[in-house]
């Protein structure tokens, strides 16, 4: 073989691996909840909530979707009924087309005794859940099992919790079928009743990149994932449980001491190389906790977090450097924005802040660096 033939194969290699697809996910800013698009190779799409209702969470959607290339959504999963995860849902399904509809089953929050609502103090059901149950009669409706995969075409799906349960064995990943280095520091809490703590949480695989989204799971459920022994194992990405909440006394009430999340169980043993804090910056209390961004910031290999929002109440020290925040002042993303992570088969992935343009590499791990 001469060497003009040797270049061009290495030049057509270089373009085709130049080419290759990746796994997509935008992580759009709705405020107050989360909305996740994820794009997979073959182009099918996933929505992992919605975001609260209003045209404008819809319209940042949609437009999210039309920046990368998906006319529909294959498969909506709604993590659990509070109003800033589903909300949009019912407009957006009226405005593109929404194939499927994975959720935990029913609302564990409907008709219950006044002394449970008081309790956990929370009101009735929300409206929105009637407009949801409606909506998904309109394509096929998935009720989700920890173990169960979604037919993603080029990406592995895997649910790990739903409706309270978590995965009954671990999985065959780095980290897996051990305990969390954070299970010593973890203790349990009682059980969240509420619709936080079923929580349809997702694992997401391309190749050797790794994501998980755990909705708002809680504290003592998450424990039961990764003590005595971590069923997941380790992640690149993270997106931060429950919008960043973490509530260190009881004092403070057995609804938000239970509904806590990002425990040194969780964060650790999934030892992610970088993490999203979805929250807006007046989200309701102020529920993003200096608490949470330091567990996370802490745990050992985590390279950066990335934020939504500025959280005014955590300070500076508890805050990304600005070029990782999509919003450092809400006046200033009043049309929308997100943070995009492109995810390559062998590990690698690029993060990009849509407000300024600001792209950062992170090369696939190398044989040792994950312990």
């Amino acid at each position: 073989m001469n060497t003009t033939r040797i270049a061009i194969l290495l030049f057509l290699a270089a373009q085709l691996l130049a080419a290759a697809p990746t796994l997509d996910i935008y992580f759009i800013d709705v405020d107050h909840g989360n909305a996740v698009l994820v794009v997979s190779p073959s182009g099918e799409s996933m929505l992992l909530d919605s975001g609260p209702s209003g045209r404008l969470y819809t319209e940042r959607i949609l437009a999210t979707m039309k920046a990368a290339g998906v006319k529909q959504i294959d498969y909506f999963v709604v993590s659990h009924y509070h109003w800033d995860h589903f909300g949009a849902i019912a407009e957006l399904a009226s405005r593109a087309p929404v194939l499927n509809f994975v959720d935990h089953g029913p609302n564990v929050e409907a008709d219950r005794s006044p002394q449970f609502y008081r309790f956990w103090g929370i009101t009735k059901q929300h409206p929105d859940y009637d407009s949801y149950v409606k909506t998904r009669e309109k394509g096929k409706h998935v009720v989700a099992a920890p173990g169960d995969r979604l037919p993603v075409k080029g990406v592995d799906a895997m649910v790990v919790t739903s409706a309270g349960r978590v995965l009954n064995k671990p999985l065959d990943a780095v980290g897996a079928g051990i305990p969390s280095p954070g299970c010593f520091m973890t203790g349990e809490r009682i059980d969240n009743e509420v619709e936080d703590g079923q929580s349809v949480g997702l694992l997401l695989s391309f190749g050797k990149f790794r994501f998980i989204d755990l909705g708002d799971l809680t504290w003592s459920i998450s424990y039961r994932l990764f003590c005595p022994e971590n069923k997941v194992g380790q992640v690149d990405l993270y997106m931060m449980s429950h919008h960043g909440l973490t509530i260190d006394k009881e004092a403070q009430g057995p609804a938000l001491w239970s509904a806590s999340s990002d425990s040194p169980a969780e964060v650790y043993g999934l030892h992610p190389r970088v993490a999203v804090l979805s929250a807006g910056e007046d989200y309701v209390g102020r529920m993003a906790t200096p608490e949470a961004w330091q567990t996370t910031r802490s745990s050992p290999g985590l390279e950066d977090i990335w934020e939504l929002h500025y959280q005014a109440q955590g300070g500076a020290q508890n805050n990304s450097d600005e070029k990782f925040i999509a919003c450092p002042n809400v006046n200033d993303c009043q049309g929308g924005t997100w943070i995009k992570v492109s995810a390559e088969r062998d590990g690698s992935f690029t993060v990009t802040n849509k407000r300024n343009g600001f792209s950062k590499r992170y090369p696939a791990r190398k044989t040792g660096d994950a312990q």
